[in-house]
This record gives structure tokens, C-alpha cells and sequence, in this order.
């Protein structure tokens, strides 16, 4: 996947690695691979990748998704940053 429109998490782009830290828990792995693979083939931020990575290891060691759905979350207003 490699649309923007496409993620499950339509702002993605502008939240705050705080946000993405809390929000990629309600993530199946399906959904957490999608942002993983548009933020390797755009951005390539090292620590969204770190997280979105980290992440993805809980699943596969049998972590469940969060209830919620992670769309409906409140709009962001500060994008992601390094730090």
C-alpha cells in the first residue's frame, strides 16, 4: 500500500510520533504493515520506523490489538518529529 488515503489512519502524516505511539495499538497487523510500508517507501523517519517496528514484534508475540478504531481518534495538529 503505498496511498496516503489509503491508511488506516488517515491523518498519519500529521501526528505527533506521541500520538502514532498510542493510536498504532488499535492496529491488526494487516493495518500496522500498511503504515509501516508507507512510512519505509516515503518518509523513512527512523524512530516512526523504531516504533511502527516495535510494534509489530508485540503482535507477533501475541499482543491484541487495542479496542477503538483508530480513524476516530481526534484530529492531530502537530506532524510527526524526530524527537
Amino acid at each position: 500500500m503505498s496511498k496516503h488515503e489509503e491508511l488506516p489512519l488517515p491523518d498519519y502524516d500529521e501526528m505527533s510520533l506521541g500520538d502514532l505511539r498510542s493510536r498504532i495499538r488499535a492496529l491488526d497487523a494487516a493495518g500496522l504493515d500498511a503504515v509501516l510500508t508507507y512510512e519505509a517507501g516515503h518518509a523513512a523517519r527512523v524512530p516512526v520506523l523504531e516504533v511502527l517496528e516495535a510494534r509489530a514484534r508485540e503482535l507477533a508475540d501475541g499482543a491484541e490489538p487495542s479496542g477503538g478504531n483508530p480513524s476516530n481518534a481526534p484530529s492531530v495538529e502537530h506532524g510527526i518529529s524526530d524527537h
